[in-house]
């Protein structure tokens, strides 16, 4: 058997799989079985902030391989302790206190508990579109109906307490406004949901800062403001999931820091690791971190495991050295530009919104074509012209996006790459 049959056999194909097997990586691409070379637009869900086979990486996790690798989160070790002090020095100010995790899914699950256990209870309000995760917690409070939402023979797993809000969606407003007339209409809705969703307590409110798997929903200005002063007002918490938005993705360390707003509780992941080793990382204020240190609440085998936190020490020393906060921050500019060329060219293109290396394309049908069928067939036929891209398409979502974000080390040339092959696909499909 090949090994896409020996796949197809014995996996469990509960993620989508594309019928590509890849044997190599190497900088921005990606080569397959037959040595196929593709342009790797996706970061693989973004945690390949250095690329493929960065040899300084991979230098240091052989070192530490040699050193110590299995600690369990009951003792200290040195990577530990400098990759704490360094996730302080790199966050917002105001957050003094760090755990770690294995995933993304798992650091939202503490954060989760973290408000909880710290307001005593109490409703959390995420948002429609908006997703944290496929463990219990967090997939409650994912309000992109999943699966195990729409399903009621798993959705008895979801945990109570979880109330969904109307996103910051400009393009697709709940309301039906415009953004330069709707005086924020999502944040006066969030209030009410507040205050009649919430009870007589909010733990929290938790969100990404912008709405990766949604489809690169980024929120109107001011928004974000907004949110912080009606989760002082109420007393709740604010958790911001970032995920896939945090390490550089959006132009600077985290996206929160776009408009000057700090949470509570932050979260990160893929990126935080460079994708050579899982890990994720909560972050929060130190009254919150040190009630959460007199109980026993949360953990794993591989949290803080010496191997993953050298990994992220050595991802943050070169993104640092490297300025690749900033170059995401400019070619990301390039690449919306570029992309925005793309909508004037092609009328089925109807939105571009992204901020750095993290942007989405919203697609619209024509009279030739539904928007899903061709969404997913200008999906297949970039993959085929050798770009990789991620396809965020659900018809009860009602959006269509291409969304696209590349490793921190991406340059204007994989840019005019990555839009030439862009361009030829969508000219394809359209004929």
């Amino acid at each position: 058997m090949t090994t896409l049959e020996k796949d197809k056999k014995y996996l469990i194909q509960c993620y989508t799989t594309d019928d590509v097997v890849f044997t190599e990586g190497n900088g921005m691409y990606m080569y397959d079985e037959a040595g196929k070379k593709y342009l790797d637009f996706s970061g693989q869900f973004s945690a390949c902030t250095l690329g493929h086979g960065n040899e300084e990486m991979i230098e240091a996790l052989k070192e530490q391989l040699e050193k110590l690798v299995s600690v369990t989160s009951c003792f200290a070790t040195e990577e530990r302790a400098s990759l704490a002090e360094k996730m302080i020095e790199i966050s917002p100010e105001g957050l003094d206190k760090v755990m770690f995790g294995c995933t993304g899914s798992d650091a939202n699950e503490f954060a989760l508990k973290m408000a909880k256990y710290y307001r005593g209870g109490g409703r959390i309000i995420s948002f429609r579109r908006g997703f944290h995760g496929s463990t219990a917690g967090a997939a409650a409070a994912t309000g992109k109906s999943e699966m195990i939402q729409e399903n009621s023979g798993i959705s008895e797993l979801l945990p109570r307490g979880f109330v969904h809000s109307a996103p910051p969606y400009c393009y697709h407003c709940d309301f039906g406004k415009e953004p330069k007339t709707c005086g924020l209409q999502c944040l006066k809705y969030l209030e009410q949901t507040m205050l009649h969703e919430g009870g007589d307590r909010i733990a929290a409110v938790i969100s990404e800062p912008i709405f990766a798997a949604g489809g690169v929903i980024v929120p109107p200005e001011g928004f974000w403001k907004g949110v912080r002063e009606l989760c002082d007002k109420y007393g709740a918490l604010l958790i911001f999931d970032e995920v896939v938005t945090g390490i550089g993705q959006t132009g600077t360390m985290f996206a929160c820091q776009y408009e000057g707003v700090t949470p509570d509780i932050l979260v990160t992941g893929k990126g935080l690791t460079g994708g050579y080793v899982p890990g994720s990382a909560i972050l929060c204020r130190k009254e919150i971190g040190d009630a959460m240190s007199e109980i026993n609440l949360h953990g794993h085998t591989h949290s803080c495991y010496p191997l993953t936190c050298r990994s992220a020490l050595k991802n943050l020393e070169i993104i640092e050295r490297e300025n690749l906060v900033e170059n995401s921050r400019e070619v990301g500019e390039y690449l919306h530009e570029k992309l925005l060329a793309l909508q004037e060219k092609y009328d089925v293109i109807k939105d571009v919104r992204g901020r750095g290396l993290l942007q989405g394309i919203e697609i619209e049908g024509n009279l030739n074509a539904d928007k899903y069928v061709l969404g997913q067939e200008f999906y297949e036929t970039m993959l085929r012209n050798g770009l990789i891209t991620e396809l965020e398409s659900r018809k009860n979502l009602e959006n269509v996006v291409i969304v696209m974000h590349p490793a921190l080390i991406a340059s204007c040339e994989n840019v005019d790459e990555a839009v030439e092959i862009i361009d030829k696909s969508l000219h394809t499909c359209l004929k």
